[in-house]
């Protein structure tokens, strides 16, 4: 993420005032500004990371990969006194720059963050971190991007073998994945959902946003587990054609993503 090309834009929705976090004109993040709504998702698809992660009954830990700024980890911790995160993000100031712009000093202030294990943060790449740790979750969530395009490296096949090395039982992997709202089976949410198929029983795709935009995009959470055996919010998607992704082969991902 290049902190030196952000942008702060500030407008109001129907809930109020928001500050949006925008980076080489990618929306990044964004936080209410009244005080009794700054740890509340604003964004549709961090709405349906929260509804979906409902399917699990009790998670304790949860991976944030692809913090931002820390929209979704507040959200978490102010909701639920229970659950530990663990975020992160490659850059090391996104920490700086949530406590500043992003409230999430009064997060760590007003839940005595300092002082318990509810919120760690690692300026790290979500591939590398699992590589190099032991801890398992009760789910991970994928959300990270290189400007417009999502992090290559966490799509294949061997980096769903480690995502899934490193969830507890039971455990729910979600990741925002870019696509239309016609998907067809070239798309690139095809090919996440084939690869991850290679790895989990179940895995299903939910619409992130209630309507798409002119263009015709529209987010999805794609969801895997080797427990979920059925998801009321699953759409139909056709993938047995669509290719698996491989380390090898990065040029196949590279160009099923170069329309985003």
């Amino acid at each position: 993420m290049d902190l030196d090309s952000m942008e702060l834009v500030e407008y109001t929705d129907e809930h109020g005032k928001v500050r949006m976090f925008v980076v080489d004109g990618a929306m990044q993040s964004a936080t209410y500004i009244d005080q009794n709504m700054r740890n509340e998702l604003n964004f549709e698809y961090m709405q349906a990371f929260a509804k979906l992660s409902e399917y699990h009954p009790k998670p304790e830990r949860v991976l944030m990969i692809g913090a931002g700024m820390f929209s979704y980890p507040k959200y978490l911790i102010a909701h639920d006194p229970d659950v530990c995160v663990d975020a992160l993000d490659p850059d090391e100031e996104v920490f700086d720059y949530a406590c500043s712009y992003f409230y999430l000093d009064e997060l760590i202030r007003d839940y005595d963050l300092e002082n318990n294990d509810r919120l760690n943060f690692y300026p790290d790449f979500g591939r590398t971190f699992l590589e190099h740790t032991d801890q398992k979750y009760d789910i991970i969530i994928n959300d990270a991007f290189d400007g417009f395009a999502p992090a290559t490296d966490l799509c294949t096949v061997e980096a769903s073998r480690l995502i899934h090395d490193h969830l507890k039982q039971g455990g729910m992997y979600l990741c925002n994945v870019p696509g239309f709202t016609d998907i067809e089976t070239g798309d690139f949410v095809c090919g996440i959902m084939k690869t991850l198929k290679e790895v989990f029983p179940y895995v299903y795709a939910a619409r992130a946003k209630k309507t798409s935009s002119e263009s015709n995009s529209m987010n999805y959470i794609v969801v895997a587990s080797d427990t979920l055996e059925t998801m009321a919010e699953a759409v139909d998607v056709s993938y047995a054609d669509a290719p698996v992704f491989k380390d090898e082969d990065p040029d196949t991902i590279e160009t099923t993503i170069n329309w985003y």
